[in-house]
Parts: C-alpha cells; structure tokens; sequence
C-alpha cells in the first residue's frame, strides 16, 4: 500500500482527527467566551461546580460573567440570578385553596404544617386534608369560601411519565393553586425537569437545612416557575422563607469558602 510523505493512511487520519477536535474546542471557547479566552472567573466557576448545578445553566451564568470582569462578583451573580427567577411567596391571608404537589419524600405534609401554623397566626381557619382526603376533596370541587384549605397529593415516582403528566393537569383545577414541592436533596437536573413537566406556576424547596449544596435550589427556581418559599427543618415552627436573588447568590458563593 503506498503512502504519503513516510505515513500510512492510518495514521494521517488520526492526526487530522485529533486536529479537528482541537480546532472545534478553540472555537467553542472562542464562541463561549469572545475575545476572553481566560476570562472566565475562577471563584464563580468552583462555586458552580461545587453546588452542581444543571450543566447548561452554569454555562450560561459562566458566559455572562465573562462580559463583566470587573464587577462585583456577588452583585453580578445575584443580578444574574435575578433575571432567571421570580420571587413569590404565597398570601396566606388571601389564599384559598393550596394543592401541594411533589415527588415521594419531598416534604409536602410538612409544608402543609408550616403554612397552617403561619396562616392561623393571621386569624385564619385551616383545614389541612392528607392526600386520600384531598382526592376525594378534589373529585367534589367544592372550596369553603371562609378557610384556607390545604390539600396534598400522594407520592409519585417523578421517573414515570405517565405520573408526571396525570399530576400535571392538576396545575389547571379552578379554585385551588397547584404548588410544586422539591427537595433540595434532589438532583439539580431531575428538579428542573420536574419543574417544567408538571408546569408549577410556583414552588417550594424544602430541606435546605440538610445540605450544603444549593444545586437542586437554583434548578427549582430558575426552570420556569415562581419561588415561593424555600423549608428549613421538618418541624410546623422551622423556617418558610423567601429566598432572594441576593441572598442566594451570596450563600452561593459562601459556601465554598
């Protein structure tokens, strides 16, 4: 078999081969970060990778950050955080129905607590039902118009399509708002799929009191939906907050240290 210039075909193959990899890495750094091969911020990039966020989100908070390297860090992510997210707690003086929905173990009787005990401090009557209750409560489609009632669905395994859609319609019962509940135990890619397939207009991350990582957190309040409260602690009395974008980006960047 011939060859050219001293190499077999083989091997010239492999060379060219290993030339368009490099060639099509330089220019996706070129296209990620233009003009700023190096400008990707060391501090930003090893919090990221230690929360573990989903990967295309860190690209992009990675890529806008490369555009300003002489801000703030933690004012520009908590501007960049800002405009991926809506913070929105619920009005328990107002509200009237709340359906919490979430995954098996995702703490959803444990938020319905926290919300009574909250919403009976402003004078409210709650009725909390458990999930066989509410399915019944569901089936009836009748709301007192003098109480908070707080409803809960079973379990589901949020791997089943079939789950995930048949929960999802439940988004679009007049009368009651269909709140999404997550642990931020959960992996950050699973919660932004859950997220969006079950179309949550707002949601709840509980158990930030049992990790570090904040990974599942952003997931869940930049895949689509509102934020409503992150959950500390499984106790009626542990904390329901509403977590900024300030205040996430700082304990972002805090825990690392």
């Amino acid at each position: 078999m011939k060859t050219t210039m001293g190499r077999p075909p083989t091997a010239r193959r492999g060379q060219l081969a290993i030339a368009t990899a490099m060639s099509s890495a330089a220019t996706a750094t070129l296209l990620a970060f233009p003009g700023r091969k190096h400008a990707v911020r060391p501090k930003l990039a090893e919090a990221l990778r230690y929360h573990r966020l989903p990967e295309r989100l860190s690209e992009s908070l990675l890529r806008e950050a490369a555009d300003w390297p002489d801000r703030d860090l933690t004012d520009l992510l908590a501007c960049m955080l800002a405009a991926r997210m809506c913070l929105s707690p619920i009005d328990l003086s107002k509200a009237r129905g709340i359906l919490l929905i979430g995954p098996s173990g995702s703490g959803k009787s444990a938020v319905a607590e926290k919300l009574a005990l909250r919403a009976r401090a402003l004078g409210r009557t709650v009725d909390c039902r458990g999930a066989a209750e509410s399915r019944a409560l569901l089936q009836g489609g009748v709301w007192p118009e003098d109480r908070l009632t707080i409803l809960e669905t079973e379990g589901f395994n949020p791997t089943n399509p079939k789950a995930a859609s048949a929960f999802g319609c439940l988004s679009d019962i007049e009368g009651v708002e269909a709140i999404g509940v997550v642990s931020a135990l959960t992996d950050a890619e699973d919660v932004g799929e859950i997220v969006a397939a079950l179309r949550f207009r707002r949601v709840i991350v509980t158990g930030l009191d049992q990790t570090r990582r904040l990974g599942a957190t952003v997931a869940a309040a930049t895949a689509g939906a509102r934020l409503a409260h992150v959950a500390y602690g499984p106790k009626s009395e542990d904390a329901l907050d509403a977590l900024t974008a300030p205040a996430l980006a700082r304990l972002l960047l805090q825990a690392t240290h």
